[in-house]
């Protein structure tokens, strides 16, 4: 069972610019995290959020959909990078901001299962994250991650 208050608290205080940015966690089920944040602290000069801010927050909700999968199914000494990211920028975002990071299952589960396995290779694996407002899509971020156990 995750634990997502306590996920959170502890990524709030191993990564500063979360609280900056008032990114909050919303939920996690079956390899999909939910997040959001205001505007107002991820804001540029044209009252839309800024994509430095939109780039952190997916990167970010990439790392933390692996951790969490990973971690629910018995993995916990997992190291996890960025190996590439794709961001595509659809219409500004003027208000608040609704992440959804997901992992597609069939490669989460070959990937699990090489952990599982104690491989001690890089296992690379791909996550979409789309980031909305008003239900509007506006920005997408498919990102290569990989994975290994420490």
């Amino acid at each position: 069972m995750i634990d997502l208050p306590a996920f959170e608290a502890e990524c709030r205080r191993d990564i500063p610019l979360l609280s900056a940015m008032q990114l909050s966690l919303r939920s996690y089920d079956k390899l999909t995290l939910k997040l959001d944040a205001p505007l107002a602290p991820n804001i540029n000069n044209k009252g839309t959020a800024f994509g430095g801010s939109i780039a952190s927050i997916c990167l970010f909700a990439g790392w933390a959909v692996a951790t969490l999968g990973f971690t629910e199914h018995g993995i916990s000494n997992t190291e996890i990078v960025v190996y590439q990211s794709e961001m595509t920028f659809e219409r500004p975002a003027r208000g608040h901001l609704d992440v959804v990071a997901h992992l597609r299952p069939n490669d989460f589960r070959e990937c699990l299962d090489r952990l599982q396995q104690g491989t001690d290779k890089r296992l690379r694996f791909d996550v979409r994250i789309d980031l909305y407002h008003d239900n509007e899509r506006c920005a997408t971020m498919r990102g290569v991650y990989v994975a290994w156990l420490k």
